[in-house]
């Protein structure tokens, strides 16, 4: 068994859980847990394409960054 189906068994055994473990919805939890698992995976592709373009964007802009010395806190006052 690999660990992707592992993740199903423990998501749909959570699922009966949190249900009361009710009989003969296996079918209905396992579905479920099919599908919140790729909804997860799909988040988690989504989440690493974004820090890759955010890393291509920050590595491209390096030139413009300035030295630590120059970079000044922002104000403890308030404008209001």
């Amino acid at each position: 068994m690999d660990d992707r189906e592992q993740q199903r068994r423990e998501r749909a055994y959570k699922i009966w859980e949190d249900e009361g473990r009710p009989e003969g919805a296996h079918d209905d939890h396992w579905h479920r847990a099919e599908d919140q698992h790729e909804l997860t995976e799909q988040q988690s592709e989504d989440v690493t394409k974004i820090n890759q373009e955010a890393d291509d964007k920050f590595a491209k802009d390096d030139t413009k960054s300035k030295p630590a010395a120059d970079i000044k806190p922002p104000s403890a006052v308030s404008p209001d």
